[in-house]
């Protein structure tokens, strides 16, 4: 009866493929099978509406006809029509044998004979794929049994969690036209982020045909794809007809070029069947690559790196052998096997060269504490109720054991030190748990030389000539990339050493012949990490040289250029841990000799030298400030944590990944430093678990989470968090994913922060809703209740909140209490009238007041005038002006109330809304201002006499530092006065305390130019000078203009303060190019370089020159026709560039090569937020994929 049920619920599960398939047959064969169907089902056929509805009509009768007439009408279908191989084997596996013949009213359904024919010729094919699927089933199932060996849980893949880093829009597997359904569109920002959370079973079952699965060093990788295979085996996923999963410790073997087919049957399973079986299941894979899933566990253990998709033949033969490299790159690239699924597990810092081609990145979470609990209960629960609950308890306790344990092969060793400690113990007093991972690793070490007979106390001492064989040999591979290490490679006595005490593993390997042999493999990576470290640390034949070169900081940003690096995740990290004082003893147990105490200190003394001189640099970008953390917190060393945090103000850690083992490291330092410190993690990815550890780094001074990753979910967490921050004074949530629920959280908790002075918490509008002004008076209205008598705000802005005059009257009690607020800012918002007169009234309780922004929407120039008499009449004028009070006018200020306003501040913005009348007298005015200490004066109308007496009162004002003039001066009649600009620029002579200067579209002529040129050697503060949209060219004036620029390029790096350079508009050309990239090249404390459209294409001396220019945050060479030449070039310096965040090449002749180059060297440049490629000749398809790739890259304004 069940073998009934099976071909009529297969004719439906494949009801649409085959509907599909038969609306490609001729009108012969579909007759053929409609005559198989009662002459009723036939006239209900007619009145179809389409082809295809009476091809499903007759789908649909046969999937409920009687089951022999189904199986039938299958076999017919596959005898006239050509199918994939996955889909005929199906059918045919259910049609089974016809035996009989079966008739309706007016003829024979199937002449047996023909059935019979059509299954013989394809059964045996059948037979073998079967034959094959069930000896893998068999063959994952004995390498499962022997993985799980010692592994003391049960895998759990529905609990294994996967944060998808890199998330792409791919084509359904099921759409044979590959065109994407309006609801497949991807819709505005649907990208995945860090937020994305799966679990590892659901990457086979996604519509990513290619996945990049990353994790760390005993993270779980391995297992866990064997774990697939099991699962496949269970039919987990029955979408595979086949999982092979190969390893690249294994082909690292493998030296001479391969075939598919050697690649398949030689290094995963060999067919039974012999050559026969062997093509029929290629044949198989190569016609169904949809059916097939391949797993290459261990990229990072890969000898070489994949070829680039570009440098591949176009055509595949899978029994011509390619090198290994070029096979799995065209597995990635689809040329290989297009459609297949394939999963590759990498260690996160080795997948550089593999991103451009993976459909999906996804990295390994950790575990949690509840992991931790059940993992560290299972492990303990052979070894005695009293053992189990002391060492459980103490592990949970235990705060940096208990994040180490996040790592589940590091939860193991915990689990196996403590077993270790407690067990040999000897007492009832609590042993001396370890502080840091290599104390960890050493009891390990201890643990399993317990293991040798022979063994004594002090244990390292007891097998000191082993210890050292098995350091020698773990050096040795980590310096040849080998994990891997052949039988004849490892002496029979240190074999049987070492596997008794569990340090070595062996492995079955398959040579390139093919044939079999056996190898071995430390228990861990990190163990032969650990033993590595020990041999540099106790060897002699290390010299400090070789130690110097071998130590080095890791970054999790990878550069495209640099060779391929395995092995060395953590050796820097231990050869740190054993220069702390508690291994001091170790170490002398395994140095021989007179004079082996001195020696020992001197090697010590030597990496902290190292750490020394790393803990002073201020250039290390985020990542590296992480692992240097982590070799800090490996020495104990508390002197080295002050040093560290006092050459820095803040740890910068943007956009990375950090988990609760780099917290750990960071509290850490911080609270060893015992100073104050701020932390930005901008745009990082944590799992909540990491805010936990927060409160344990003592003396944070302010916390910046800027990124939109953080959404009411983290607002929830932090909410528990910042109130155990007693030190915090700024908070800076901007940029975030908060909606009113998370928005409130943080409002409502900030009472409880007493020493609280500044938050920011800028919000997108599309996650909020505009009550935002209702959230933030509930928060000031509980500070001003009696518990807070003094507030500490010293910022305060309500910015675009929709706020008006009464909301303003509400808040007076709490303005009151402000008394240390230093910057009000109340723009774009109405206040009207009784805005302004409550504000007039409260200023005078302001008194540490020295910044007010008061930029409005009002239309009424009586309510400007209002707040300008008031603050005139305020008793706190004074104090006002002393502590530098910024006034703003856009367009609605009248001359009157400029000039009444002018004594109260330094620093006066007059834009636009100049009346020819009021010229004269506004600049007169000016001239009583001579305290004034920044001027800005855009697009003014001014005739000859008005400038002659502006520039009359600029050179008066001996203590201008600001002067804006942008936008050309013209005359009341509205042309230009060539003259004016001469003669302002002439009266700035003497002003040495000039810092910035902003001459934009103001048409400087040569004699201009000369003129400034002269000035600029007096202004030693100089930190901005911006020429935009001048009139410095080469083209009206050759040698003047060179000169010019030369003379620039000259005395510009003299500025020893100079910060901002802007010469946008200008054209001079490609000498002149030439010698600002001479200057910029002395000029290494710039951070923002505009040269947008300077005339000439021939960039790439500037953009090298870049490479010098480290401070460098705003760089734009926008609207220069550059080409792929600069692009490349830009790829090659921008690393070297650690806090650029921005990048403007709009409007060039960039293609998808230099995009292409652009977004590899973006891999090792964190700190950089968006490099705009706007108007350049890529196309939309390149520009797509190579945004979801890389999401820094911006095409488009959209």
């Amino acid at each position: 009866m069940e073998a009934e049920e099976d071909v009529q619920s297969v004719l439906t599960q494949e009801t649409h493929e085959l509907a599909d398939i038969l609306g490609y047959q001729d009108d012969a064969v579909l007759s053929k099978l409609y005559k198989m169907m009662d002459s009723r089902a036939r006239e209900r056929l007619v009145r179809a509406a389409s082809h295809r509805e009476r091809i499903l009509e007759m789908l649909g009768y046969f999937s409920t006809a009687d089951p022999a007439m189904c199986r039938q009408f299958l076999q017919m279908v596959c005898m006239h029509c050509d199918m994939p191989m996955r889909l005929e084997s199906r059918l045919m596996s259910v049609t089974g044998s016809v035996t009989k013949v079966i008739e309706n009213s007016s003829h024979t359904l199937v002449d047996e004979s023909i059935a019979f024919q059509g299954w013989c010729v394809k059964r045996p094919r059948i037979d073998h794929v079967e034959n094959y699927k069930a000896a893998v089933r068999r063959f994952l199932l004995q390498r499962w049994e022997r993985v799980m060996q010692g592994v003391v849980k049960e895998v759990r893949l529905e609990e294994a969690w996967v944060s998808l880093r890199h998330r792409t829009h791919v084509i359904p597997r099921d759409r044979a036209d590959g065109a994407l359904s309006p609801s497949e569109l991807p819709q505005g920002d649907e990208e995945g982020t860090v937020e994305d959370r799966v679990t590892v079973h659901s990457l086979l079952g996604s519509e990513a045909q290619v996945t990049l699965l990353l994790g760390q060093a005993g993270s779980g990788k391995t297992l866990l794809m064997h774990c697939l295979g099991q699962k496949w085996t269970q039919d987990a996923s029955p979408s595979f007809h086949l999982l092979i999963l190969l390893e690249f410790r294994q082909l690292n073997l493998v030296a001479r070029p391969l075939s598919l087919k050697e690649l398949l049957f030689r290094f995963f399973l060999p067919p039974e069947g012999g050559e026969e079986e062997c093509t029929a299941v290629l044949d198989f894979i190569l016609e169904n690559p949809e059916k097939i899933c391949l797993i290459f566990d261990g990229y990072d253990e890969f000898h070489t790196k994949i070829t680039h998709s570009g440098k591949l033949s176009s055509s595949f033969d899978p029994l011509c052998p390619l090198p290994m490299a070029e096979l799995i790159s065209g597995l990635c690239s689809r040329r290989i096997l297009p459609g297949c699924t394939l999963l590759i597990t990498c260690r996160p810092r080795d997948v550089t060269d593999l991103e451009s081609s993976v459909d999906c990145i996804g990295e390994l979470l950790g575990f949690n504490q509840r992991s931790v609990k059940e993992y560290a209960e299972q492990y303990f629960q052979d070894k005695g109720l009293n053992l189990k609950e002391k060492a459980v308890s103490h592990l949970l306790a235990n705060h940096h054991l208990l994040t180490m344990c996040y790592l589940p092969a590091l939860c193991h060793i915990c689990c196996v030190c403590l077993d270790h400690i407690f067990s040999s113990g000897g007492s009832e007093l609590l042993p001396q748990l370890p502080n840091t991972l290599t104390q960890v690793y050493l009891q390990i070490l201890c643990a399993f030389l317990s293991r040798c007979p022979g063994s004594s106390t002090p244990l390292l001492q007891s097998h000191r000539a082993e210890v050292t064989l098995l350091g020698r040999l773990a050096m040795r591979g980590l310096e040849g990339s080998k994990i891997v290490f052949l039988s004849e490679e490892v002496p029979p006595d240190l074999v049987d050493f070492a596997t008794k005490a569990g340090l070595l593993s062996q492995v079955d390997l398959t040579h390139e012949d093919g044939s079999k042999g056996q190898g071995y493999t430390f228990m861990h990576l990190t163990m032969q990490e650990f033993l590595g470290a020990l041999h540099i640390m106790t060897s002699e034949d290390i010299t400090e040289a070789q130690l110097r070169k071998k130590f080095n900081l890791k970054t999790r940003w990878t550069m495209k250029s640099n060779p391929k690096t395995v092995f060395t995740d953590s050796l820097h990290l231990y050869v740190c841990g054993l220069a702390a004082p508690a291994c001091f003893s170790y170490l002398l147990q395994l140095v021989q000799g007179v004079g082996a105490v001195a020696w020992v200190k001197k090697r010590l003394a030597l990496v902290r030298k190292l750490l020394r001189s790393l803990a002073m640099s201020t250039n290390l970008t985020g990542p590296k400030v992480v692992e240097l953390c982590h070799c800090v917190q490996e020495t104990q060393d508390a002197q080295l944590a002050r040093e560290m945090v006092g050459s820095r103000p803040c740890f910068e850690l943007r956009n990375i990944t950090l988990n609760p083992v780099d917290l750990d490291a960071l509290a850490f330092v911080v609270s060893s430093a015992g100073v104050g410190i701020g932390l930005d993690f901008g745009a990082c990815s944590m799992e909540l678990e990491c805010l936990d550890i927060l409160p344990s780094c003592q003396h944070i001074d302010f916390l910046i989470f800027r990124s939109r990753k953080y959404d009411d979910r983290f607002a929830d967490k932090l909410s528990c968090i910042l109130p155990r921050l007693p030190t915090l004074k700024r908070f800076d949530l901007s940029n975030n994913s908060l909606g009113n629920k998370g928005l409130k959280k943080l409002l409502d908790l900030l009472p409880q922060l007493n020493n609280i002075q500044e938050i920011n918490i800028f919000l997108y509008s599309s996650y909020i809703n505009r009550n935002v002004y209702e959230l933030a008076q509930n928060w000031l209205l509980h500070l001003s209740s009696p518990y807070h008598m003094l507030l500490p705000l010293v910022s305060f802005s309500l910015v675009d909140c929709a706020v008006q005059g009464h909301h303003l009257v509400s808040l007076q009690t709490v303005f009151q209490r402000c008394v240390l607020l230093q910057e009000l800012d109340l723009s774009y918002n109405s206040i009207g009238r009784v805005g302004a007169e409550f504000l007039c009234s409260v200023l005078p309780s302001l008194a540490s007041l020295r910044k007010l922004s008061l930029e409005t929407k009002e239309t009424s120039e009586d309510v400007v005038l209002l707040l300008a008499e008031g603050l005139l009449q305020a008793k706190s004028i004074e104090s006002l002006n002393k502590n530098s009070c910024i006034l703003v006018f856009n367009h609605l200020a009248s001359d009157t109330t400029i000039l009444m306003l002018c004594p109260l501040s330094p620093s006066l913005s007059l834009c636009y809304g100049w009346t020819p009348a009021g010229a004269l007298e506004l600049v007169r005015g000016l001239g009583r201002c001579l305290s004034l200490e920044g001027i800005s004066l855009d697009s003014v109308q001014l005739d000859e006499e008005s400038t002659v007496c502006l520039a009359q009162g600029l050179h008066a004002m001996t203590s201008l530092k600001r002067l804006n003039l942008n936008n050309k001066v013209t005359m009341v009649t509205g042309s230009p006065w060539v003259g004016a600009t001469l003669v302002l620029l002439a009266s700035l002579e003497g002003l040495r305390g000039m810092e910035e200067l902003e001459l934009e579209g103001m048409r400087i002529s040569d004699n201009g130019v000369e003129e400034l040129i002269k000035h600029l050697p007096t202004w030693t503060g100089l930190r901005k000078i911006s020429l935009s949209g001048n009139c410095i060219s080469q083209a009206r004036t050759i040698n003047p203009n060179i000169a010019c620029a030369a003379k620039m390029g000259q005395v510009l790096p003299t500025l020893t303060h100079f910060r901002v350079l802007d010469l946008s508009e200008n054209e001079i050309g490609t000498k002149g190019s030439v010698s600002i990239s001479k200057a910029l090249i002395s000029m290494k404390y710039l951070t923002k370089i505009h040269l947008t459209s300077i005339g000439t294409s021939e960039l790439a001396g500037l953009a090298d020159s870049l490479a010098h220019c480290v401070c460098a945050e705003d760089v734009s060479f926008a609207w220069n026709d550059c080409g792929d030449d600069v692009a490349v070039k830009l790829a090659e310096v921008l690393p070297q560039c650690q806090k650029l965040r921005r990048l403007d090449l709009e409007s060039n002749s960039i293609s998808t090569i230099g995009a292409e180059a652009l977004a590899r060297s973006l891999q090792s440049c964190p700190s950089v937020e968006v490099i705009r490629l706007w108007r350049n000749f890529i196309s939309t398809s390149d520009a797509q994929k190579l945004r979801q790739r890389e999401k820094r890259l911006n095409f488009s304004s959209t």
